[in-house]
């Protein structure tokens, strides 16, 4: 359970991008194969679409560490990849421009020496 500000800040936008990914229709009804989930490539790009990676990977893991209040990273990085990810959505741009927005937000979250 978040206690900080900014774990409830980011607990928050791990919530918005969820809906925004749904709303994009970019949220997957089955996990991707136990291969794809061994990837050790970044993002797992080599096995699975980015928001593959957020749904099962990136997600799951912020949403443990925040609940167990482990440490979270210092630093992360997420918008260049999630940028190049969206150049090849088939979605309204509306959506696009959301999920951007809240992968931005997060990322400056993780570039402040806040946590």
């Amino acid at each position: 359970m978040p206690c900080s500000a900014s774990e409830v800040q980011i607990e928050t936008l791990l919530n918005q991008l969820i809906s925004q990914l749904k709303r994009a229709e970019q949220w997957s009804v089955s996990p991707p194969s136990e291969w794809a989930m061994q990837s050790e490539a970044p993002f797992a790009c080599d096995r699975m679409d980015f928001a593959q990676w957020l749904q099962f990977i990136f997600i799951p893991k912020m949403t443990r560490l925040l609940q167990a209040q482990l440490p979270l990273p210092r630093r992360m990085t997420l918008l260049p990849m999630a940028q190049e990810w969206a150049k090849e959505l088939k979605c309204d741009r509306q959506y696009t421009t959301a999920i951007l927005d809240t992968i931005n937000k997060i990322d400056l979250i993780f570039s402040d020496d806040a946590l």
